[in-house]
């Protein structure tokens, strides 16, 4: 405790580890959402739900990046959402000698998966649902429907997160589940 107060004099660090926690948690909260595999037909899997939660997360990230301040937050929510997927991996059965290289693997593709999602944003966001159709659909043409509602949601999301302040972004379940198609 003293060498966080310390840390904060020297280096002005202005956050909190609890609201890191709070979004991250919020992310992978949602992105196990029953609501997801059912209504949205996205299958159910490890790899999948790390689609999800790269796309909330690359909401995150698209929010923050060019905020003041807001660099190191981000830094924090990814360093504690690899902390957690570390977990995972050992909680359904990874060995340890396996787990670094799955966590540098799975590392690689949300920067991929990040840096797509930006060239698409940069576009035009609609230009989202062809990474969400690839990545979390697998390119599943048989979805479109579920795709265009699932893609309209994560419009909301990200409309909602530009227009509010980047104080309230770190509570407790700010993303909110979709409502029931």
């Amino acid at each position: 405790m003293l060498i966080n107060k310390l840390k904060n004099l020297f280096f002005k660090e202005k956050f909190n580890e609890k609201q890191i926690n709070n979004i991250v948690e919020n992310i992978i909260k949602i992105s196990g959402s029953k609501i997801f595999y059912d209504q949205y037909k996205i299958p159910k899997n490890f790899l999948s739900r790390f689609e999800i939660i790269v796309v909330f997360v690359f909401l995150l990230h698209n929010r923050l990046k060019n905020e003041r301040n807001c660099k190191i937050k981000l830094q924090k929510v990814y360093d504690c959402l690899f902390d957690y997927i570390d977990i995972s991996l050992r909680q359904i059965g990874v060995g340890d000698l396996s787990v670094g290289r799955k966590i540098a693997i799975l590392a690689k593709k949300f920067t991929f998966r990040i840096k797509t999602y930006e060239k698409s944003f940069e576009n035009d966001f609609n230009d989202i649902k062809k990474p969400i159709k690839k990545y979390i659909y697998n390119n599943n043409t048989s979805q479109s429907l579920v795709i265009n509602k699932f893609v309209k949601y994560i419009l909301s999301e990200n409309k909602k997160l530009k227009m509010v302040l980047i104080k309230k972004i770190f509570v407790k379940n700010y993303f909110k589940l979709p409502k029931k198609i």
